[in-house]
């Protein structure tokens, strides 16, 4: 018998954590944050408690299945290295007594939130590549299959039990022409579907978004074309994307190159994840310029100011309007470098689909209009499924009970509207919220 248990992420988007038991052992797969209960928070949240941080709620509330599973917890697993899923590990692993299984680029994430987060993890980590399984116990091994995303190393997480295999697609897309790495591994999903799979646990983030997601490769595509093309090419040009898409990043490095313009990424998360790259030997940036500290951002800004801003292509956090990011900071004057009049802003994004954000991104926009800025949306292809992705990962899969996960209630109703029209019937068709808990049996 096995016992799913829905601690974060399935009344919401963001602190995604999920605990499976299985005889008297049990696991949990990802410990995520909420990144938007942060975004106006004007201190150092470092500094913050555990518990003050679950009054705003930014971590996901483990204390009910602490209490139900604490000691018989035999591993923690993260899917990837996205903040909503690994960003609560330095602060609530070490109340586990397990290993911590990842990849090798989820770990150097992972050391560089310790630094950040002032946390020190005490568990042992487990660095497990994709196509590799660990065996946890005698309920449990961990199997990683590679999965295409929008950050380097991203697994979908198979669960192989004596009762059956748990399938855990938190987060992917199928992108079939990827500019970095493979393919998701289709071989080996449909082999565990024909196989027999217990359950599939979903990714809802967009599920009730019609069609399929596209290819990583239109978006670099899509970004060479404006950037090769300018009209203003003596003008200030600024790309703002997600710190964790190393790949997009070095598609812009690469581009900016072919521009004669020397690239420079600005941002502490941009440097953290860039590092992770490189300290995890994947993408190099080790000779990329990147200013991440004052003086650092003061010496590149001092450069730019010196050579000419026609020189340079500057990549920059802010994409959805965080207060206190780069773009948004330099859009209130607040750094040495000014915006002027059709200098140009590009959105290598799209806004994440929460209030904190909606709100942020409208007022930056606005910010940007009134300086004259030109402003190019949406060069951006998710990193999420589409409605058809989830489809054709339902027909592979097979499994005898669906359960949507990671979005709010709206997008968990769509999920199990689609299973409806895949013919599962309701009866196996689970709908979690965060603190719910449901039975499976074979």
């Amino acid at each position: 018998m096995i016992e799913i248990y829905a601690v974060g992420g399935y009344s919401g988007i963001g602190k995604n954590m999920t605990a499976i038991k299985c005889g008297n052992e049990a696991i949990i797969i990802d410990m995520g944050i909420d990144v938007s209960k942060l975004m106006d928070y004007e201190g150092d949240s470092s500094e913050l408690s555990n518990n003050k941080l679950l009054e705003l709620e930014v971590l996901p509330d483990d204390r009910e299945v602490f209490k139900k599973l604490g000691p018989m917890v035999k591993a923690i697993t993260c899917s990837h290295a996205h903040l909503d899923h690994l960003g609560a590990v330095a602060k609530i692993s070490n109340k586990y007594s397990c290993p911590i299984i990842i990849t090798p680029f989820s770990y150097e994430v992972l050391k560089n939130l310790e630094k950040n987060q002032k946390e020190k993890i005490k568990n042992k980590i487990v660095r497990l590549n994709a196509g590799k399984s660990f065996s946890v116990s005698k309920n449990f091994k961990i199997e990683f299959i590679y999965t295409t995303h929008s950050t380097l190393q991203s697994v979908i997480i198979a669960i192989h039990t004596p009762d059956g295999v748990i399938i855990y697609t938190n987060d992917f897309k199928f992108d079939d022409n990827p500019t970095y790495g493979s393919k998701t591994n289709y071989d080996r999903l449909k082999q565990l579907g024909n196989q027999g799979v217990l359950a599939l646990l979903d990714d809802s983030t967009r599920i009730d978004n019609p069609g399929r997601t596209f290819s990583e490769s239109i978006v670099r595509e899509m970004i060479k074309d404006l950037l090769l093309n300018l009209k203003s090419k003596k003008k200030l040009v600024v790309l703002t994307t997600f710190a964790s898409h190393c790949i997009r990043i070095n598609n812009i490095i690469e581009i900016s190159k072919k521009m004669g313009r020397t690239p420079i990424i600005f941002g502490r998360s941009m440097k953290n994840y860039l590092q992770a790259s490189t300290n995890a030997k994947l993408i190099d940036f080790s000779k990329a310029k990147i200013a991440s500290f004052n003086a650092e951002v003061a010496e590149a800004f001092n450069r730019i100011k010196r050579v000419g801003k026609d020189k340079f292509l500057l990549v920059m956090t802010g994409n959805q309007g965080e207060p206190n990011s780069m773009l948004s900071r330099m859009a209130k004057d607040e750094l040495p470098l000014k915006f002027e009049q059709d200098d140009i802003v590009v959105f290598c994004s799209e806004t994440i689909p929460v209030p904190e954000c909606i709100t942020n991104r409208a007022n930056l926009e606005k910010q940007l209009k009134n300086k004259g800025v030109r402003i190019y949306l949406d060069f951006h292809a998710s990193g999420h499924a589409a409605r058809e992705d989830h489809r054709d990962l339902i027909k592979m899969v097979k499994p005898k009970f669906y359960i949507p996960s990671h979005g709010t209630p709206e997008k968990l109703k769509s999920g199990a509207e689609l299973a409806k029209e895949e013919g599962y019937k309701p009866s196996n068709i689970k709908m979690l919220k965060n603190g719910e808990s449901v039975i499976l049996k074979k």
